[in-house]
């Protein structure tokens, strides 16, 4: 059941034999822990949305980072939607843990560092019996040699996951050639040796082993992007072009002392416990406000048109998508908005990331949308600014006219 939610959600290749094998095989794959973090910056989200006290939101969980971190905005409650049963039981245990553990620093050992072998211990006594039948059921499951998927967080939780997974692979990748991702996150930006760094790294992603690689769906698969989403990034420039930029921006687009997103890439973990260098949930000062507001997180198991079909109308004020639209056919985006326009209060806002620069919502083919919504040119540019992720082409904000 969950795998053909995913696969209606990608399967619009229209008719493409090759395109759709890949979307099926990615629908096979998402149904797996795809994000351990999600890449979406929620500073920048909260910048854009300018959320008044008491309001409603809904939100893609993905790892369930963001839905925390939306918190700060003291929101009268946070919907965090998902298809992917694997990220909704994350987001479960990290609610189970803001619940159940009284002291920040039983927080971060377990859910920052996220590696100490007492972390079964206290998955045990403390969160499993805060969990539903399906969040249970999924961190107990054992895999071959009988290891259960809650032992993720007694060794590097990070480097668990798709992405994770990928990531590891890359740093292997990068000694390979030469490089040494501690210098890109903290050598001085003039140093001779991150300059060479940065050196080997532009050869890297320009040699020819890269260019094979980065032709072929299964490389992105891997990052959790679906055949349509794919051909997006693609678009007038080689991919393994597009992917070098995007990393470079990430690795310098911001300051890494404050940047968890470039620390995740290139260190695959946490700076440390703290305030400076985290998501918004995961700060020291932070953490009464995320204790506080716990209950107002309510996870479902939908697709988010279903979801937002659900609700009462006039109820939202604020729509986080994600990218989820690059992954959509024309007609299912017009339905989804349509879903919006319904649910959401006379003052909607709406944000998202896309692959590539350009809003669909510009598009020939959605211009009756249009007439509804309007980009707000100021508050998107201000997104896209403190996105500190760096890894998509374009953040977009939307209004009612």
């Amino acid at each position: 059941m969950n795998t053909q939610l995913i696969a209606d959600a990608v399967g619009n290749s229209g008719g493409d034999e090759e395109a759709t094998i890949w979307d099926r095989l990615f629908a096979f794959w998402f149904r797996r822990l795809v994000y351990t973090q999600i890449w979406e910056d929620p500073v920048a989200d909260l910048a854009a949305l300018v959320l008044p006290l008491g309001s409603t939101i809904v939100t893609i969980s993905s790892g369930g980072c963001n839905a925390l971190s939306y918190l700060t905005a003291q929101p009268a409650q946070v919907y965090a939607v998902d298809l992917n049963e694997a990220h909704l039981a994350l987001l479960k245990l990290k609610i189970a843990g803001i619940r159940a553990f009284s002291s920040y620093s039983d927080f971060w050992q377990f859910f920052g560092a996220a590696n100490a072998p007492g972390n079964s211990d206290l998955y045990r006594e403390r969160l499993w019996p805060l969990l539903d039948t399906q969040a249970r059921a999924y961190w107990d499951r054992r895999n071959l040699i009988g290891r259960p998927r809650h032992a993720y967080f007694t060794d590097g939780f990070y480097r668990h996951g798709m992405l994770g997974r990928f990531i590891g692979l890359a740093h292997v990748a990068a000694k390979l050639f030469g490089i040494d991702p501690e210098l890109l996150l903290n050598g001085k930006p003039d140093a001779p040796a991150r300059v060479e760094a940065l050196n080997r790294l532009d050869r890297a992603f320009h040699s020819r082993l890269a260019r094979l690689i980065m032709a072929t769906p299964a490389l992105l698969l891997s990052l959790g992007i679906p055949p349509r989403q794919r051909a997006l990034l693609g678009v007038g420039a080689p991919l393994n072009d597009v992917l070098y930029k995007r990393l470079l921006r990430l690795i310098d687009g911001h300051p890494n002392e404050t940047n968890y997103f470039a620390w995740q890439a290139l260190h695959r973990g946490y700076a440390g416990p703290g305030d400076r260098c985290l998501p918004p949930y995961l700060q020291r000062h932070r953490y009464e406000c995320m204790r506080n507001g716990a209950g107002l997180i309510i996870p479902h198991h939908a697709s988010l048109r279903q979801f937002l079909e659900s609700l009462p109308a006039r109820e939202v004020d604020a729509v986080i998508l994600l990218d989820s639209q690059d992954w959509m056919a024309i007609d299912e985006i017009r339905a989804l908005w349509n879903a919006i326009d319904r649910a959401g209060r006379d003052n909607v806002h709406v944000i998202f990331r896309t692959a590539g620069e350009g809003s669909p919502i510009e598009s020939d083919e959605l211009a009756a949308l249009r007439r509804t919504w309007r980009r707000d040119d100021e508050r998107s540019a201000v997104g896209f600014a403190l996105d500190r992720s760096g890894i998509y082409g374009g953040f977009h904000c939307y209004g009612r006219r």
